[in-house]
């Protein structure tokens, strides 16, 4: 008897010391605890939440797990730590105030400047868009090494640049407010033809863009060329500002439809509906915008391989309404949107907390197209890296806009064919090899 109390003494004593390191490795803040959590937000929220891979390593860092688990074609995902800049999306452009491409040419790689962001140090020192750069930070840049020597930069105090004619900038890292609009001017009056240029999708900008069309509808502009080479994305909401300022619609129409997994209902977005989401401190009414508005029956929307996310979704959303006549390179291809999901403080405790972004919806417009993983082809191709070197933005000269001002215009194809010979840079074509543009997600919250 003694010896059975013995043993089952023992056997309280391994399942209490079981229970005790199990409950210890979940407490609050633990990454056992948060990982768990995380998964079980995933298996009910991720779009692709069949595909989840399987791991026992709930110790990893919620960063690595969060990544560990992903399907293997997602790259949109994130996650982010209160607090914790390392899991922050850094850019040349927010942090130095320009961003550049890398191309692949006949004599080798090189470095393409796309955009200097104005009245940033960059500007100020001279640093122009189609200036080609050869070192950052000392290195002689290649195809190998720019990633990893662009995210080296965001842990430095300055970047250092080296310009093909040998001059250098030296650019000190700090948070740079991207203007929402470059540009906005007439490029044609005969006939009039209004141009705009949208960094990114943000209400930061909202009583710009509106005094812009107020100016071009002043004008009478009739055609309407709106600029997204590089705009990475941004808010829904402003992307329907975009929208019912410049396009004949009805602010009860369709803007989007998303469908997710089968835990989630589908959505539906009228344009008015996605403008309520505008950020606190606007106030905006669809029905009092479209009164503002241009109300278009075409608008042309010049794109490139880094027009992501909802300056794609601009696109898909108003193709049903109007005419849309993309000229340029097809867009990224982000069909998707996020949802961001934040750790409760049962999960967190006196930790900081983490916020997951996983991919949640596919985007469709009213009549039901979507699936452009693969981006959205223009009508009117043409690489303007073919076209070296770039002009500035908003310059008669750049291709794409020559290409909208020969279409306005009823030109003959030769014309196309004269401004070849002119510009493009037959004996030395560029392949496009990468950028460190960065997709801006769009965020709707599951029901």
């Amino acid at each position: 008897m003694w010896k059975l109390n013995r043993f089952a003494l023992a056997l309280f004593s391994v399942i209490l010391f079981s229970c005790e390191k199990e409950d210890s490795l979940k407490e609050p803040g633990s990454n056992e605890a948060i990982n768990h959590w995380t998964l079980d937000q995933m298996q009910q929220y991720y779009y692709w939440n069949t595909e989840i891979k399987t791991t026992n390593d709930y110790q990893q860092r919620p960063d690595l797990f969060f990544k560990s688990i992903l399907f293997q074609d997602d790259h949109y995902s994130m996650i982010m730590q209160t607090l914790n800049s390392d899991t922050y999306g850094n850019t040349l452009t927010n942090t130095f105030g320009f961003d550049m491409v890398q191309l692949q040419a006949a004599t080798g790689t090189i470095q393409v400047v796309t955009q200097v962001v104005p009245f940033s140090e960059a500007d100020l020192l001279g640093l122009k868009r189609g200036d080609t750069l050869s070192y950052m930070n000392n290195e002689l840049l290649d195809k190998s090494n720019m990633k990893a020597l662009i995210n080296k930069s965001f842990h430095l105090p300055a970047i250092n640049l080296k310009r093909k004619d040998g001059k250098i900038f030296i650019l000190p890292a700090s948070y740079i407010s991207q203007p929402v609009v470059y540009m906005s001017k007439i490029i044609s009056s005969s006939p009039t033809v209004g141009y705009i240029f949208l960094s990114q999708f943000d209400f930061s900008g909202a009583y710009l863009l509106l005094e812009a069309v107020q100016n071009f509808k002043s004008k009478q502009v009739k055609d309407l060329v709106v600029d997204l080479r590089y705009n990475p994305g941004g808010q829904v909401a402003f992307a329907s500002f975009c929208a019912l300022l410049f396009a004949n619609i009805r602010e009860n129409e369709i803007f989007a439809k998303y469908q997710g997994n089968k835990n989630i209902k589908k959505l539906e977005d009228s344009f008015s509906a996605a403008l309520q989401r505008q950020p606190e401190g606007y106030s905006f009414v669809a029905k009092e915008v479209l009164k503002e508005g241009l109300g278009l029956n075409r608008i042309y929307i010049l794109t490139g391989l880094n027009t992501a996310s909802a300056s794609e979704m601009l696109i898909n959303g108003l193709q049903p309404y109007i005419q849309v006549i993309q000229v340029g390179d097809k867009t990224y291809g982000k069909d998707m949107a996020s949802s961001t999901i934040s750790t409760p403080k049962k999960i967190h405790g006196s930790e900081r907390s983490w916020h997951l972004l996983p991919m949640v919806y596919k985007i469709y417009n009213k009549l039901d197209q979507g699936n452009y993983n693969a981006g959205i082809l223009p009508q009117k191709p043409i690489n303007e890296f073919d076209f070296l070197p770039l002009v500035p933005i908003g310059d008669i000269q750049d291709p794409l806009i020559e290409e909208v001002l020969h279409t306005i215009n009823a030109h003959k194809p030769q014309a196309r064919n004269a401004s070849d010979k002119k510009h493009k840079t037959n004996s030395n074509i560029h392949q496009y090899l990468g950028s460190s543009y960065e997709t801006i997600p769009i965020e709707i919250s599951p029901r």
